[in-house]
């Protein structure tokens, strides 16, 4: 790396360190004010990655192309909006109360983090991490490994800001699989972008109800189907990783 992207990778780091603890410590009591500045600080971090990824010529930056394994993305989709408690919604047992502004700034909000997070992980250190293994056997499972793992083990300054350490662990290991998830996106499509769609879909329909509503989303039924999706996808993901031995069209050109 030249000492310009090295200086830009060093700002990179600082922002997601800041970007994790920024309007935890200190913030108004006003509900909307931490969502914006997550907005906000995200987008920054957004931009800095971009920057850094055009630096590195990672081909990552593309429109997806659906048309080469279109059955991840596809199941990656399926396990975002599953992650919507649909049973508890329709029967009122789970419901969101929130104003539509609200709710718009926390689509605003799963959008900006998405981003971010697909941008530094899948973006940026799932490429940089293939182009060290490439001559290794199952390199690209490696590299999927090796960012999933980063991307859930920084959720540990978590605990710097008062999360308990069963709920931190909680965080790291749900992490680590939409991680593993989305890098198997990027594999397939060659796009960052898709990769942050489904997450931003994945974090809206998964915490929209704890932040914005009440009630139980969980139900036999919802668990029955979460579980059987999540094996299925699981097994057909980690497969797809195992068996794909080039993904240097992600990599610079030669």
């Amino acid at each position: 790396m030249t000492k310009r992207e090295k200086l830009l990778f060093a700002a990179a780091l600082a922002i997601l360190v800041f970007c994790e603890i920024a309007g935890r410590l200190f913030h108004p009591d006003a509900v909307w004010f931490p969502m914006a500045e997550t907005v906000l600080t995200r987008l920054i971090g957004a931009a800095v990655i971009v920057v850094l990824i055009r630096q590195t010529g990672y081909r990552v930056l593309g429109i997806p192309e659906l048309s080469r394994h279109p059955v991840i993305p596809l199941l990656a989709l399926l396990v975002a909006l599953n992650n919507l408690p649909w049973i508890g919604l329709f029967t009122g047992r789970a419901k969101i109360g929130a104003s539509s502004g609200m709710i718009l700034l926390f689509v605003c909000e799963c959008i900006a983090v998405g981003l971010f997070e697909e941008l530094a992980f899948r973006g940026f250190l799932m490429p940089y991490s293939l182009s060290r293994l490439q001559d290794r056997p199952h390199a690209v499972f490696l590299a999927a490994l090796l960012s999933s793992t980063v991307f859930g083990l920084v959720h540990l300054v978590n605990l710097l800001v008062g999360a308990s350490p069963g709920a931190v662990l909680m965080q790291i290991g749900y992490s680590f699989l939409i991680g593993g998830m989305c890098a198997c996106v990027l594999v397939a499509s060659r796009s960052v972008w898709l990769c942050a769609a489904i997450h931003a879909v994945y974090n809206f329909c998964g915490t929209v109800v704890l932040r914005l509503g009440e009630g139980d989303g969980w139900d036999p039924v919802t668990i029955t189907v979460t579980v059987l999706l999540g094996l299925l996808t699981a097994v057909l993901l980690v497969r797809f990783l195992w068996r794909t031995v080039d993904a240097e069209d992600l990599l610079p050109m030669k």
